[in-house]
């Protein structure tokens, strides 16, 4: 199975996430906002588990000068950079899931 940071043109180097493609800059610096564990994990998932199992039917979910995420039941648009990076909509589905590969990924670079 493709790894949704594949599908995405996502890559990690030295524990941080990148990207070359142009287009995903607004999801790259959304998940370098969102950088640690705690939270994701009391903030970010909340907020979007709202929306997933529909209790809201949209929510956003800013990032500083990145922008937001604005959140429906079926897609997401990260919009409103102060960076200048265009906007970006994916499937809510996917935007959860990279959510929780991030997570993944943060847990596994951890030192404890």
């Amino acid at each position: 199975m493709k790894s949704i940071f594949k599908k995405y043109n996502l890559a990690i180097k030295n524990n941080i996430v990148t990207s070359e493609d142009s287009s995903k800059q607004i999801l790259v610096h959304f998940l370098l906002f969102w950088n640690k564990i705690k939270d994701i994990e009391e903030d970010l998932l909340p907020e979007l588990m709202l929306i997933i199992n529909e209790v809201l039917d949209f929510n956003d979910i800013g990032a500083d000068v990145i922008g937001l995420a604005y959140v429906e039941k079926l897609k997401t648009k990260l919009m409103g950079s102060d960076l200048g990076h265009p906007e970006l909509i994916l499937p809510t589905s996917d935007f959860h899931k990279i959510i929780m590969e991030w997570l993944t990924i943060l847990r596994n670079t951890i030192k404890t």
